[in-house]
């Protein structure tokens, strides 16, 4: 019974589909025999067009979405640095990795109390086209914003919102990926012995 409903879901929108093609013949066969005052061709274009208009009409956010989810992806969405925060030699090892990284990006951050803190926030972008955006801001000891990853994620069109149960987003590619957070963990934190060390080096042409 299960497997059934399951199916019934994932096909509910391929069957509407199904349905709704043929009233959009009918309406674009209608609209270019009664609307249409013009020679043949004419009106095999205009029904054309209509029929593509009526089909794609249900699924015009859709696509206008997820093309405004790329926009905000390649123009605004990543990882930002907006200043490096600086600590000391504890928490770095004898190789200058970070303590207190684990290698799937993971902080741990109750050791860096007093030093740093995360946190996230989660708002609409467009309700028009359901999209949201997160988060990930990362504070430092001031309660300055010093780096933040902007993810933004499209929850699909009305037909598809209407005709499944599922609660998936798209979203912007890469920051899934444990090295993604890796890299913005490391570039963000820097060891304020190495920086030391780099600012005495004397300046070479």
């Amino acid at each position: 019974m299960d497997q059934l409903l399951g199916f019934a879901v994932l096909t509910g929108p391929l069957f509407l589909i199904v349905l709704w093609v043929p009233v959009c013949i009918a309406v674009a066969v209608w609209i270019a025999r009664k609307k249409i005052n013009k020679g043949l061709p004419i009106r095999i274009v205009g029904g054309f067009a209509v029929f593509l208009l009526a089909l794609f009409l249900p699924v015009a956010d859709e696509i206008v979405g997820r093309v405004y989810l790329n926009h905000l992806c390649e123009t605004e969405a990543g990882a930002k640095v907006y200043q490096t925060i600086e600590l000391p030699a504890e928490y770095w090892d004898e190789d200058g990795k970070p303590r207190f990284i684990e290698a799937n990006g993971e902080v741990h951050w109750k050791q860096l109390v007093g030093m740093a803190e995360q946190s996230t926030v989660t708002k609409t972008h467009s309700s028009l086209f359901s999209i949201t955006d997160r988060r990930v801001v990362i504070k430092n000891n001031a309660n300055q914003i010093s780096g933040e990853v902007i993810i933004y994620m499209f929850w699909g069109g009305w037909l598809i919102r209407a005709t499944t149960s599922s609660n998936a987003a798209v979203t912007c590619d890469g920051w899934r990926s444990n090295r993604y957070w890796y890299d913005f963990y490391n570039g963000l934190f820097q060891s304020a012995k190495i920086l030391a060390e780099k600012g005495s080096e004397p300046f070479l042409n």
